[in-house]
């Protein structure tokens, strides 16, 4: 029986993070914040903490960065100790800001809970490899955080 609940909660968690990937891409906030814990933490450009923040940054800062983005995330690893798992996925981002493509590529780095709901995002954490003007190739740097980019 354990082999075989190990088995559904990978697959359960698949189905999380592709339905991340989908939601965010689609825009559908209010059942995107949902995969996250009410105390969940995400990382990236920002960090944003509980599922109002999450919204709050994904429904406002995220899409004044780009009019579009596609997340296309593969070879996830999934650790699994009881109620907890432990995981890395990478992912591919296409994205169009102010008229131009750019592509990047970059990790993310998962604290998951098994909730009575079903598995939960506690934390997801970005890491970018890089980022760059699509016309450029694969030669950009990580974007900066937001709060690099106001300036001096």
């Amino acid at each position: 029986m354990l082999r075989l609940q190990r088995l559904a909660d990978e697959l359960e968690i698949t189905q999380l993070r592709g339905r991340y990937c989908d939601l965010l891409d689609s825009r559908r906030w209010e059942s995107f914040v949902g995969l996250f814990t009410e105390d969940g933490v995400f990382e990236g450009i920002d960090r944003a903490v509980g599922r109002e923040e999450i919204h709050r940054f994904f429904s406002e800062d995220v899409p004044a960065l780009a009019e579009g983005f596609w997340h296309f995330c593969t070879n996830g690893t999934v650790s699994i100790d009881g109620d907890i798992a432990t995981g890395r996925i990478s992912m591919l981002y296409l994205s169009v800001s102010s008229g131009k493509s750019y592509v990047s590529a970059g990790h993310y780095d998962d604290v998951l809970v098994r909730t009575p709901q079903g598995w939960r995002f506690h934390s997801r954490k970005i890491s970018f490899y890089f980022y760059s003007e699509l016309k450029d190739g694969f030669s950009g740097k990580p974007p900066m955080p937001l709060l690099d980019r106001a300036g001096p």
